[in-house]
């Protein structure tokens, strides 16, 4: 053989090596790939059977619990919340996948997808929760036919506060629950993948935060209604009955005071008197003295302070605590020390709040009376001013119908149906807002939790400017009644500094008759603290610039005295400049606030605002109020906002 065919034959033999060689990596290579196809074939099956299974079963539990069947709607929901964990886990386990660790895009693709997979086992097991208190709650009522809260035994209703008490925990978790849905929402949504569906995203996003919003008051509800209802321990107030004819810092003048009395939801003492059956007694004690308030000296002509006058400070804390001192005063002054009460709280309401009520429970009928949503106001007034005498009831007996009113309010209420409680709990809230309810509980832990909730009435804290107009009817009859009130507020900025300018209107619509006369009141306009009055003009008496420390957030204010013939109108003008660092923290923040609050028992003002600035707006945000009583000019840097001040508002300005 030559040495050429021994050549051939090598690099026959090297060639045909090359090929084998080249053809097991290649078998092996199509293996590999097959075999990460089928795993992630059946993981990719795994992922889509579980996320469709829960779906079906969230579809399910909803139909359920919509139908009232709470237990079965469980159970479905925690399949879902299974299937959900199922998926979510697969797709960890594709994620920690060498394949995936390898190709960035698909790793990063698939935390976004265990992101939405576990927002769906949140949410599911959020649900789950959920209906396992209504479950809870469902066991109390069940085989027994109670169309409201009267129907239900004592050990029922213990039951059902008791479920409420422990719920607390429950509320709180599921509230986190939906919080960290928010998060991984935030986590996945901007997935180019999934851009089609950013609507979506953006629908749930908000549907989210206002579930979040909204247990956020359910947690803080469960916690307090047990406690305001008498359970674990029996309950009791100081009810103050205010008329808002005869507006006074609080709400209005205090004609009657109340004790009531809660345990285990049952109204065990609900009681009404004069609130002339505390003071007289106590008047007639010389060495009874209190030192009254110096408008109160020099505009009623007292120079003694009892209980119906003290509620002097819009701050309803600071008023709530000056109550219990004078009833807990002026008992001892009386020699009635057996009276005295440990009160949970003080609870104050003006007529509108009655009023309402009477709209949902209709009319009520004492003696030969009729009271209703339309009328009660003016009859009830007419009967403890006027009809009393005519229909031969002493003077001390007078407003004894109040109490006959709120009996048998009281009973109407807790027969209403269960089907008209949501109704019942819009007016609350209504009239929360309104302030035409003021809530002072003397538990710490409580009063913190329904000054949250807006119960509270105080002069709130702002970092930013701030407005509040307080008047004092002061020996002028009821005629708040026949006043049209109107705040405008204007802010220029100067240099370095902001000049405000406040103008207070007053329309008196009455004439002189026994309800109405000339309209005196003490005026205190509240601003921030450290602001510096420049001028003021229509008070019948200097203007004074005071600071209120007492409160928990200090104001300065400028106090006025201001009276206005019936058919007149007459205007206060405070001019200030706001506190000096207030410039500084305008330019550091680059934002602006104004809170505007609400005098408790007020009618709502109208108020007009005007601001103007040296600089762009780049945003504004005014809560409440509708785009139509609010126009920026981005132009000329300037606000204008006006609307109905039948509660607090807040005005937010970024530049």
């Amino acid at each position: 053989m030559n040495k050429n065919f021994f050549n051939f034959k090598r690099k026959f033999f090297l060639k045909s090596g090359f090929y084998k060689n080249a053809l097991i990596i290649f078998i092996i290579i199509f293996i590999v790939i097959i075999s990460v196809t089928i795993f992630l074939f059946f993981k990719f099956k795994s992922i889509y059977t579980n996320i469709s299974s829960g779906r079906q079963d969230l579809i399910y539990s909803w139909e359920l619990a919509s139908r009232g069947d709470f237990s079965g709607a469980e159970e479905f929901s925690k399949s879902a919340t299974n299937h959900f964990a199922v998926a979510s886990e697969t797709l960890g386990v594709l994620q920690n996948s060498l394949v995936s660790r390898k190709i960035k895009i698909l790793n990063t693709n698939l935390n976004d997808f265990k992101k939405l997979a576990q927002l769906a086992e949140v949410l599911s097991g959020s649900a789950g929760k959920a209906l396992s208190l209504m479950k809870n709650i469902e066991d109390i009522f069940s085989g027994k036919k109670a169309d409201n809260f009267l129907d239900l035994s004592l050990e029922e209703r213990v039951l059902v506060l008791k479920t409420l008490y422990e719920s607390y925990p429950e509320i709180q978790g599921i509230k986190a629950n939906i919080d960290l849905s928010l998060f991984y929402l935030q986590q996945s949504k901007d997935n180019r993948f999934l851009s089609s569906y950013a609507g979506q995203f953006d629908d749930l996003s908000k549907s989210l935060m206002s579930i979040s919003q909204g247990l956020e008051k359910t947690v803080s509800l469960a916690s307090i209604i047990p406690f305001l209802a008498g359970y674990p321990e029996p309950s009791s107030y100081l009810i103050i009955l205010q008329n808002n004819n005869e507006l006074r810092p609080s709400g209005g003048f205090i004609g009657s005071y109340g004790i009531l009395e809660l345990q285990a939801g049952d109204i065990s003492k609900l009681e009404t008197h004069d609130i002339y059956h505390l003071d007289m007694p106590a008047s007639q004690n010389p060495s009874f003295k209190v030192v009254p308030p110096e408008a109160i000296k020099k505009y009623l002509g007292s120079d003694r302070w009892f209980m119906r006058d003290a509620n002097w400070s819009p701050d309803w804390p600071s008023s709530a605590k000056n109550l219990q001192w004078f009833y807990k005063e002026e008992l001892l002054a009386s020699n009635r020390a057996s009276e005295l009460k440990d009160f949970s709280g003080v609870i104050a309401i003006v007529p509108e709040f009655i009023t309402d009520l009477l709209y949902i429970v209709g009319p009520i009928k004492i003696g030969d009376q009729i009271y209703d949503q339309n009328n009660f106001i003016d009859i009830l007034q007419h009967e403890v001013e006027i009809s009393f005498r005519e229909n031969g009831i002493s003077e001390w007996d007078r407003k004894s119908v109040i109490g006959d009113i709120l009996q048998k309010l009281k009973t109407k209420l807790f027969n209403l149906p269960s089907d008209r409680w949501r109704e019942l709990s819009e007016v609350f809230n209504k009239n929360i807002s309104q302030k035409n309810i003021l809530v002072y509980l003397n538990d710490d832990y409580s009063r913190k939790i329904s000054t949250n909730l807006n119960w509270g009435g105080e002069l709130r804290a702002n970092s930013g400017d701030y407005l509040m107009v307080v008047d004092a009817n002061l020996a002028a009859f009821k005629t708040d009644r026949v006043m049209d009130k109107k705040i405008k507020y204007y802010l220029t900025e100067e240099g370095d500094r902001f000049r405000a300018r406040v103008e207070l209107s007053y329309q008196n619509n009455g004439n002189f008759d026994w309800q109405t006369t000339r309209y005196r009141t003490f005026t205190r306009v509240y601003v921030p603290l450290g602001a510096n009055l420049i001028s003021s003009s229509g008070s019948l008496e200097r203007v004074e610039s005071l600071i209120e420390k007492n409160i928990t957030y200090p104001k300065s204010y400028f106090s006025s005295f201001l009276s206005v013939e019936p058919g007149d109108k007459k205007t206060l003008v405070f001019e200030y400049y706001l506190p000096d660092d207030f410039y500084k923290n305008f330019k550091l923040s680059n934002s602006y606030s104004l809170l505007l609050q609400k005098q408790p028992g007020s009618r709502g003002s109208q108020f007009e605002v005007y601001l103007k600035f040296s600089r762009p707006i780049i945003s504004s945000k005014s809560d409440l109020s509708q785009d139509e009583f609010f126009k920026l000019n981005q132009e000329k840097n300037e606000i204008q906002w006006n609307d109905s001040l039948d509660q607090d508002h807040l005005l937010e300005l970024k530049f």
